[in-house]
């Protein structure tokens, strides 16, 4: 076991890491990424990074490590092959981090830093279903939920998204049944990732998903607002997955910029984790202890834990308004006291937001009746709010 370091350890660390990275690729790690990387070179959980660094505070776990990370050691990763320091299969993990410096240091006649020998997390290294290998523990979710990434060893050690639920009750599994054959037909489309497998493994409930790897909307999110022609075309393409996955009577629960990747010209829909079925006689989910989504885009009726087809519709009704005024929806504190419904139209017209787009009183008004406090208000379903956005795109 190596010695802990210091702060001045950490800080040259960085500087070994950056430095390499710009002589392979003529570029240096964002403020994120090296954020990402000093807490792994601290041997801090993503949770833990997520609380220490406000350049990630705002960022859902899952994106930091699914995304973030991801992404991260995937760039170290391909740094270390195109150099004559590392073998042509090295691989750069959040664990193997200080072993990666380690070696810089070795070929460099370093020695004036001491790293820390990371042992490996929950699960790392082991073989689920006879097939996954899992790669790198993510974080736990509630209830026991946990989510590691993963390398198929059938097909090439292409990665993949494992997530291990506890297995509880004989209703816990029959749901699990039910939620693994609902998953596996709504994979089926284009702009949803396929879930893989599903199965139970000593204790444990499994479920495998395609491992999705691009730009996520919240990275394009910047606080300038978009036009109206490049939001419209957002929203058709989310409508569009919506139609389908209403289609089979689920509702997601958890839309928002974090679970929207875009992926070359397509865009995404991810975390399919809190996906429910919806009764069509009730028109809604029998309540909850557990209200899910992110603050901003949950709808209100969610927060009592109920949801129905029009909670979905809410939180892509306030993904256009943020796309729209470059604000983010927590931020919009101003409602009609009569009924409870976000102001938001006048923000172009306000002399300290004076520089934000125009919008157009036909999407406005698909935007106001997506996203009214009382669910009843507001559109149907996706397809009753994508023939009233197609009319306004005409």
């Amino acid at each position: 076991m190596y010695l802990a370091t210091d702060g001045d350890d950490i800080n040259k660390s960085l500087k070994i890491i950056n430095d390499f990275y710009n002589q392979a690729t003529k570029e240096y790690l964002n403020d994120k990424e090296q954020s990402i990387l000093q807490g792994s070179l601290e041997n801090l959980t993503y949770q833990n990074m997520q609380q220490k660094y406000r350049n990630l505070r705002y960022y859902t776990l899952q994106y930091i490590s699914r995304n973030l990370a991801y992404d991260l050691w995937r760039k170290l990763t391909i740094a270390a092959r195109k150099s004559p320091f590392f073998e042509d299969n090295y691989q750069v993990k959040k664990r193997k981090i200080w072993q990666m410096i380690d070696r810089l240091n070795q070929l460099q006649g370093e020695s004036n830093i001491q790293p820390i020998n990371i042992p490996a997390a929950t699960m790392e290294g082991e073989i689920i279903g006879e097939r996954y290998k899992i790669e790198e523990y993510l974080f736990d979710c509630e209830a026991g939920e946990r989510q590691f990434v993963a390398l198929d060893r059938y097909l090439d050690n292409k990665p993949c998204l494992v997530i291990q639920r506890v297995q509880q009750t004989a209703r816990v599994k029959q749901q699990f049944e039910r939620e693994g054959k609902s998953l596996s037909l709504i994979g089926k489309h284009p702009q949803i990732p396929e879930l893989l497998a599903y199965f139970r493994q000593q204790q444990h409930l499994y479920l495998v998903y395609e491992y999705v790897s691009g730009t996520a909307l919240t990275e394009l999110l910047t606080g300038k607002p978009w036009q109206e022609d490049r939001v419209k075309s957002l929203l058709c393409s989310l409508l569009t997955v919506l139609e389908f996955i209403q289609q089979h009577n689920l509702t997601h629960r958890n839309i928002n910029p974090d679970n929207i990747i875009k992926v070359g010209n397509q865009w995404m829909l991810i975390d399919f984790a809190t996906v429910k079925e919806i009764n069509r006689d009730n028109e809604y989910i029998s309540r909850s202890t557990l209200s899910r989504g992110t603050k901003g885009y949950l709808a209100p009726e969610q927060h009592t834990g109920m949801s129905t087809f029009k909670s979905d519709l809410y939180s892509v009704g306030m993904i256009a308004i943020h796309a729209l005024t470059g604000i983010h929806p927590r931020k919009l504190r101003r409602y009609d006291p009569q009924t409870g419904n976000k102001i938001w139209r006048d923000l172009g017209k306000t002399e300290a937001l004076r520089d934000r787009v125009s919008v157009s009183n036909h999407l406005a008004e698909v935007i106001d009746r997506a996203t009214w406090y009382h669910f009843s208000d507001r559109y149907e379903s996706a397809t009753q709010m994508l023939d009233s956005l197609k009319l306004a795109v005409v």
